[in-house]
């Protein structure tokens, strides 16, 4: 989809998210090591448990939310807090006050989750709806392959600096989208005025509603065993390579040659496994895009599975590199389809709530993902590999599962519209020959 072509709100996300991305991974993958130096390692461990907790529940609070108020002040209130909770963090002088700021930061990133899709859904037609998602994953990922190499040196010399710049950023995106940003909530889904506690209660119930849903509740479980297999690459992946894989000369066609640790390996997987999100998951989108939802999801799966549990198998560079390009495509498949999926299934007057529900892949599937590091006390790294594939064969058969429930009901919907039909023919049929037998007899 050409720029041209895209609605001024998207215009202004694209631009504020990917700069503000790019001063988001300078922090982030270094936030825990930061957190196990100021408050030791047990502490850190079990107090970053909580942001997905966290995240869970302003996930679900914004959809609920979006739908209600609206697309807009959902964004600017969630862009609000994550501003002012990294104020405190550049202003903080204990890492108490770090860690609450952390904390903020998550909840404001997940308000800001749910009506940021939504809003897309709202302004883009269905069918070019994956290109545009590719095209925010391309985005945001930039900063995840620009970020962290910056980040290494400012993160750690210049924190301070650091997180006044992201702060200011966050400011400026944040009048940006006061100014400039539109509400583009569907205007057939007003909402009268209720009182906070009939509002909560109207959330449950609606989320209790979607998530009794059979095809969406199997689209969260598949969603839940694919990112615990995606996840790994920065979990027991890194544990696995920096402890198992041994030190390796690297030949580079006879003009040279450089010892690689098992540090040095991991940092190129990681760097190649953004680049390929930064160059992919825009051409694949569109490259995929005759493609069956159904087939992506499986053969998302599928590579991401095979492609872990082949790890296992190999320590030389060149595989390791050649099996993350496996993986990550695995991943990049996957990226844009699923809120594209999410966006179609929706019913219209609830879609911010159905986008805040499926969130729930992410933040469950992050909770469970360390549980590859516990199994690797006892567990040989083979058999590590091999959970990731049963995980990966498990969401693919969740995701072949509930499309052959939406194909079932559509099968059901256009028999009972057959039998509705029917008999209202037979009615005119009869009707009609009446009819032509009086005038007739008639005659």
């Amino acid at each position: 989809m050409y720029w041209k072509r895209l609605d001024r709100n998207l215009k202004v996300r694209l631009v504020g998210e990917g700069l503000f991305n790019i001063c988001y991974w300078m922090y982030f993958p270094f936030i825990a090591l930061y957190f196990s130096m100021t408050l030791g390692s047990e502490v850190a461990g079990a107090f970053m448990m909580l942001p997905p907790l966290v995240s869970m529940i302003g996930n679900l609070a914004s959809g609920n939310l979006a739908d209600h108020f609206g697309r807009r002040p959902i964004l600017i209130g969630g862009a609000a807090i994550q501003t002012v909770m990294f104020v405190f963090f550049a202003c903080s002088f204990s890492p108490w006050l770090d860690y609450a700021a952390f904390i903020g930061i998550a909840l404001g990133s997940a308000l800001y989750r749910a009506p940021s899709l939504a809003m897309v859904a709202d302004v883009v037609p269905e069918e070019e709806r994956r290109d545009v998602f590719a095209l925010f994953a391309t985005t945001n990922n930039m900063g995840a392959v620009v970020g962290p190499v910056m980040g290494a040196f400012l993160f750690f010399q210049f924190r301070q600096i650091l997180l006044w710049t992201t702060a200011s950023v966050l400011l400026l995106y944040l009048l940006c989208l006061i100014l400039f940003v539109n509400e583009t909530k569907p205007t057939s889904t007003h909402e009268k005025q209720v009182s906070v506690i009939a509002g909560v209660k109207h959330a449950c119930v609606a989320y209790r509603h979607i998530l009794g849903d059979r095809v969406f509740a199997r689209f969260i479980i598949a969603g839940v065993f694919s990112v615990m297999t995606i996840m790994q690459l920065d979990l027991y992946l890194a544990y696995y390579i920096v402890t198992e894989i041994p030190d390796q000369r690297f030949l580079f066609f006879e003009l040279g040659s450089m010892l690689l640790t098992g540090e040095t390996i991991l940092g190129w997987m990681l760097a190649l496994n953004g680049l390929l999100f930064v160059m992919l998951v825009f051409p694949l989108a569109n490259w995929t895009k005759r493609w069956k939802e159904r087939d992506l999801f499986v053969f998302s799966c599928l590579l991401s599975g095979i492609g872990m549990f082949a790890l296992g198998f190999v320590s030389t560079i060149w595989s390791l590199l050649l099996l993350t390009v496996v993986f990550t495509v695995g991943e990049l498949l996957r990226a844009p389809i699923s809120d594209s999926f999410v966006s179609r299934y929706a019913p219209m007057e609830s879609g911010a709530m159905y986008i805040g529900a499926s969130n729930l892949q992410y933040t469950v599937g992050r909770m469970l993902a360390p549980l590859t590091i516990l199994f690797a006390t006892w567990v040989a790294p083979l058999g590590i590999f091999f959970f990731m594939l049963v995980c990966s064969l498990a969401s693919a058969a969740l995701y072949t599962n509930l499309f052959r429930i939406i194909s079932q009901n559509k099968v059901d919907d256009r028999r009972i519209k057959q039998k509705n039909v029917h008999p209202f023919r037979k009615g005119c049929t009869f009707l009609f020959g009446l009819c032509l037998f009086a005038a007739l007899d008639k005659k």
